[in-house]
C-alpha cells in the first residue's frame, strides 16, 4: 500500500458480524439536550419546558449565540431547575454554538434542539428504545405547525437513499463518539447542516429511524422561512452543492499489463482530472493488480509514488486471476467472468460514496472528474451513474454505450453528438456512479452473451435507475502505448 493516510477502517467487513439484536439496550441512559438559538424570546421558555418534560430525565443546556432580545432573562427563569446557560460575548453561528453546547455537555448520547421548537414528552424515550451500542444516531419525523401544517415522516433508512435528499432533521439522538468523529457541526453552505452531519455520520454504522415526532414550528423570522429551502428552485442549487461537499470519491482499475507501458501516461491524466475535481473528502485510488509480473508491478509501484500528495491512499492489491481457452466463445466466456468478479472487487474494496471505475487502456480528458461528478449530483434527483465516451478498438466506428432495442438487443452509438443523453448501456472503461443507488452485484452475462457492463446496465434499468452518457468527456482508447483511439 502506497499512501499518506489510511481511511477510518471497518474491522466488521473482515470478521464476521455478530446477529443485532433489534432490542438490545444502550449501555447507558445519560442523554444531554442542547438547545442553540438567537434571539428566540418569544419560544425559548415552551421550548426549554419541553425538554425539562421529557419521560426520561435529561441534562438541559442552553447554548446563547449573543441575542439581544429577552432570550437570557427567560433562560436563567429555569435555573433552579438545573439548565446550564452557555452565554457567548460575539455572534458566531448555529453550527459553532450548537458545537460549544455539546462540548460542556455531560451526556453520552446526544440531541440538539432549535430554540423555537418543542419536544413531545415521550421523544426521547421513544429515541433511546431504538439506540443500539453500535447506531451512530436515531432520527424520526417532523411535524409543522404555526403559520402552517404538515407532517414530515421520515422513511425507513433502507428506503430513504440520503443523497437524493435530507430526511433526518436536527433533532437526532446521536451517539456522542459517532457525532465527535463524524466531525461535529459544520457550516459549509450556510444551511443544510442536519444533512451534512446525517451523510458524515451515517457512515460509522446504521442509522436506525423511531417513531418520535419533533414539533416544527414554524414563523416568518425561523431560519428555513427566511432562505426558502422548501421551495423547488432554492434547492436544485443546495442540493448539488452539499452532494459534493460531502460525498467521497474512490476510483478503482484492474491493471492488467496488457499495455503496461501506457501506466504512467494513465495514471498522469488520472491524476490531473482528479485535482481539477478539487475534492472537499480526499478521494481513494484502489489498483487491482493482474499482470502476473513482478518487474510490471515493481515499475507501477514506483510510479503511483509520485502522487501520494493527491489520494487520500493509494492501494494496490494482489489479483493473479489467470485462465486459458481453447477457442474465441471460451475466451470471451471467461473474460466476462473475470471482469466481473473484478468489479465486484472493487466495490467491496473501494469505499467511497461516488465510485469511478476507469480501465487501464482509457486516457480521459483533463475535465473528466469534474464534468462527470458534476452531472452526478446534479438536479433534484441526480442520476444513478454517468459514463464518459470511448471508441470500441474492435469495431472502430462505434463506441461502448448506447440503446437497447425493443427485443432487448444492443444498438451501439455511431454518433454521440454533443448533448448529454440517456443511454441503457456504457462500459466500464470510464464509469461513475452512486454506491448506494446502483446494482450491488455485477454478472457475467448478458442473456447468455459474455458482457458484465451489459448486464449490469440492465439491472439498473430494471430498477428505473438514470445513466447518463457524456459526450463532453471524450476518452482516448489506448490500442498501443503510442496508438490511441478516439
Amino acid at each position: 500500500m502506497v499512501g499518506n493516510a489510511i481511511w477510518p477502517y471497518d474491522t466488521q467487513s473482515d470478521i464476521q458480524r455478530k446477529p443485532r439484536n433489534e432490542h438490545s439496550p444502550a449501555r447507558s441512559q445519560r442523554i444531554s439536550i442542547v438547545i442553540a438559538a438567537r434571539n428566540n424570546s418569544a419560544y425559548l421558555a415552551e421550548t426549554i419546558e419541553s425538554a425539562f418534560n421529557q419521560s426520561i430525565p435529561c441534562e438541559v443546556i442552553y447554548a446563547d449565540d449573543c441575542s439581544f432580545d429577552d432570550s437570557i432573562s427567560i433562560a436563567r427563569k429555569y435555573l433552579n431547575q438545573g439548565l446550564i446557560l452557555l452565554q457567548s460575548p460575539f455572534h458566531s453561528g448555529v453550527c459553532e454554538t450548537r458545537n460549544r453546547g455539546s462540548e460542556i455537555a455531560r451526556g453520552d448520547y446526544l440531541l440538539f434542539l432549535d430554540g423555537d421548537d418543542i419536544l413531545p414528552t415521550d421523544y426521547v424515550e421513544k429515541h433511546l428504545e431504538k439506540m443500539a451500542p453500535d447506531t451512530p444516531f436515531v432520527y424520526g419525523g417532523a411535524e409543522a405547525f404555526g403559520d402552517y401544517s404538515t407532517l414530515w415522516n421520515a422513511p425507513e433508512w433502507t428506503d430513504g437513499r440520503l443523497w437524493l435528499r435530507n430526511f433526518v432533521n436536527t433533532s437526532a439522538l446521536w451517539n456522542r463518539q459517532a457525532f465527535e468523529t463524524a466531525g461535529r457541526w459544520r457550516n459549509k453552505i450556510n444551511t443544510m447542516w442536519d444533512w451534512d452531519l446525517a451523510l458524515r455520520g451515517s457512515r460509522l454504522g446504521t442509522p436506525v429511524r423511531s417513531n418520535a415526532i419533533l414539533q416544527y414550528r414554524q414563523h416568518a423570522d425561523s431560519w428555513s422561512a427566511n432562505i426558502k429551502t422548501k421551495y423547488q428552485q432554492r434547492q436544485e442549487i443546495l442540493l448539488p452543492q452539499m452532494r459534493q461537499i460531502c460525498s467521497r470519491l474512490s476510483i478503482g482499475s484492474i491493471i492488467s499489463g496488457r499495455v503496461a507501458d501506457f501506466f504512467p501516461q494513465w495514471i498522469s491524466a488520472l491524476t490531473q482530472s482528479v485535482n481539477l475535481i478539487n475534492c472537499s473528502e480526499p478521494a481513494e485510488l484502489v489498483l487491482l493488480d493482474n499482470t502476473n509480473n513482478s518487474d510490471t508491478l515493481r515499475k507501477i509501484r514506483s510510479e503511483v509514488s509520485r502522487y501520494v500528495n493527491t489520494f487520500e491512499t493509494i492501494r494496490i492489491l494482489p489479483h493473479p486471476t489467470s485462465f486459458t481457452f481453447s477457442n474465441e466463445k471460451e475466451r470471451r466466456d471467461k473474460t466476462a467472468r473475470f471482469m466481473a468478479q473484478a468489479c465486484n472487487r472493487l466495490r467491496f474494496e473501494m469505499r467511497g460514496d461516488i465510485q469511478w471505475l476507469i480501465e487501464d487502456d482509457i486516457l480521459v480528458p483533463l475535465e473528466a472528474g469534474i464534468n462527470l461528478i458534476s452531472n452526478l449530483t446534479a438536479d433534484w434527483v441526480p442520476p444513478n451513474a454517468v459514463s464518459g465516451c470511448y471508441r470500441n478498438r474492435h469495431i472502430e466506428t462505434q463506441y461502448v454505450g448506447g440503446q437497447f432495442d425493443d427485443h432487448h438487443v444492443v444498438s451501439a452509438f455511431s454518433d454521440i453528438g454533443n448533448e448529454t443523453c440517456a443511454v441503457d448501456y456504457c462500459g466500464t472503461g470510464c464509469l461513475m456512479y452512486w454506491k448506494d443507488r446502483t446494482p450491488r452485484y455485477w454478472n457475467s452475462h448478458y442473456r447468455n452473451i459474455p458482457a458484465h457492463d451489459w448486464e449490469w446496465c440492465s439491472q439498473l434499468k430494471s430498477m428505473e435507475g438514470a445513466l447518463l452518457m457524456l459526450p463532453s468527456v471524450l476518452c482516448g482508447h489506448a490500442k498501443s502505448t503510442t496508438e490511441i483511439l478516439y
